[in-house]
């Protein structure tokens, strides 16, 4: 990893793919021992995410995040295809220099030990698509995690994260909102 710390690109890659995973499975267990019978569903349907291309639009505001961009939150764009993470940096698209299915592999790992509870809200929609939201509560040993998923009613994907996050410490609270598209997904050209 001290590659990925050395130069600022790599640092912002690294932190916007860490953001990505975290809207995507890291604060939601997906297999663990403390998980409520309600949340058997929610998780199916984050595991199929991996199954499709998708483009996934981000705004984190985390206080980590404002130092880095003067304040303001971090606007972040990725494209997940055929198992490769494409993310968005200082406008430039470059591939991720995180191994994807690695770091996937160990969150499940510590999703293991991690205990959730979901709760359906309510309906709602996204662009015109009918939603359920759920409430996801998880507590892991980074810390815990309030989490909002807006499901597809007819498709059963997920069309919306919103992630509130407190690890404590410099780092403190996140916010995180991910808007995810799944049509005319293609790989960023020119990024070998």
């Amino acid at each position: 990893m001290k590659l990925l710390t050395s130069k600022p690109r790599f640092t912002e890659i690294r932190i916007v793919t860490v953001a990505i995973a975290l809207a995507l499975f890291g604060s939601t267990p997906l297999a663990a021992q403390g998980m409520s019978p309600q949340c058997t569903q929610i998780f199916g349907v984050m595991e199929k995410l991996w199954d499709k291309p998708f483009h996934m639009y981000t705004v984190d505001t985390a206080g980590t995040d404002a130092r880095l961009h003067g304040g303001k939150p971090t606007v972040s764009e990725s494209v997940f295809i055929n198992g490769v993470d494409y993310v968005m940096v200082r406008g430039k698209w470059v591939k991720s220099p995180i191994d994807v299915l690695e770091m996937r592999k160990d969150m499940e790992e510590k999703r293991k030990t991690s205990k959730a509870t979901c709760t359906h809200l309510r309906d709602d929609s996204v662009n015109g698509e009918s939603t359920a939201v759920w409430k996801v509560h998880s507590e892991t040993e980074g810390g815990e995690s309030d989490n909002q998923l807006w499901i597809s009613k007819s498709r059963n994907v997920v069309l919306r994260t919103e992630i509130f996050l407190d690890v404590g410490g410099a780092l403190g609270k996140s916010h995180m909102v991910s808007n995810y598209v799944y049509a005319n997904v293609q790989a960023p050209s020119g990024i070998k």
